[in-house]
């Protein structure tokens, strides 16, 4: 896949359950999907091992997926502040690609450091927003998991 659009936008939150009715009633948009202490399988932050333990909602929201994220324990702390984790920032934008190898090279020849790797349920990186986006970009290459999860939100 070339294509870069946008997938999903995701949104950090101090209460999951509070968020998801907010949205719900601002939006309009839902049901919501929740994932509570998603497993990020082996993830690492700039190369070493970490922790991003967090729940997320997920609805359909026009085109794109809002992805609604709770922090429970993020470790080490330089990861909390790289991925901005506060109420009402922007956790990150996401899109996917076939190939997270060749698009990996692709962000970092365009000035997107690597800043996580995740392989579990999900296979994803996570990069600065580089010199284009004041937020993380979420990069996946979905498994069958994720795509059904996905495909489930649009059938709703």
């Amino acid at each position: 896949m070339t294509a870069r659009g946008l997938h999903h936008i995701g949104y950090w939150v101090d209460d999951l359950q509070v968020a998801v009715g907010q949205a719900e009633r601002l939006l309009g948009i839902g049901p919501f999907r929740i994932a509570e202490h998603i497993d990020m399988g082996h993830f690492r932050f700039r190369g070493e091992p970490a922790v991003l333990d967090h729940s997320a909602a997920f609805a359909q929201w026009g085109p794109v997926l809002l992805e609604l994220n709770q922090a429970h324990r993020i470790e080490p702390h330089a990861l909390r502040a790289a991925l901005d984790v506060r109420a009402g920032a922007v956790s990150h934008t996401s899109w996917w690609v076939d190939d997270l190898d060749h698009e990996r090279a692709h962000m970092e020849l365009n000035g997107c450091a690597l800043l996580t790797t995740a392989a579990g349920g999900a296979t994803a990186d996570w990069f600065d927003g580089g010199p284009l986006f004041g937020h993380p970009i979420e990069i996946h290459q979905p498994t069958q998991m994720v795509r059904e999860m996905w495909d489930s939100l649009r059938a709703d």
